[in-house]
């Protein structure tokens, strides 16, 4: 089975995601110039994943941005959390509920737990 994702920094130049191959268990980062022409693309093996992350982020990593902007942030990462702490982004977007549909679909093939800390960040559950 194969998963793709996009990143909310893709704009009408360029076009970032991911491809993740359950099958193969490995990924590749996609980035393609005028969504036409493909960057330099490698395959990865995929890392031993602990669980699954739901997160509200402010959009295009903002860096003076204040705790107010990520409360009011509208940007949903979801992210493949492996060796403790280490992510590995699979899809931004501004739908709650699509980025919990896919996260989802990613727990029951890798049989792994959703933490959403993006419904509310002071309070994260576990979904699975």
């Amino acid at each position: 089975m194969e998963i793709k994702g996009d990143y909310a920094t893709s704009n009408l130049f360029v076009k970032r995601g991911i491809e993740i191959d359950l099958g193969k268990n490995s990924f590749r980062k996609i980035n393609k110039l005028f969504h036409l022409f493909k960057l330099k693309e490698t395959s990865e093996t995929l890392p031993k994943i602990n669980y699954i992350l739901l997160f509200k982020t402010a959009y295009a990593k903002c860096e003076p941005c204040t705790l107010a902007d990520f409360e009011n942030s509208s940007v949903v990462q979801l992210s493949l959390v492996y060796d403790k702490n280490k992510k590995l982004i699979v899809h931004e977007t501004d739908n709650l509920e699509s980025a919990k549909q896919l996260a989802r679909q990613l727990s029951n093939e890798l049989h792994l737990n959703i933490k959403d800390s993006a419904t509310d960040r002071r309070n994260p559950r576990w979904l699975k």
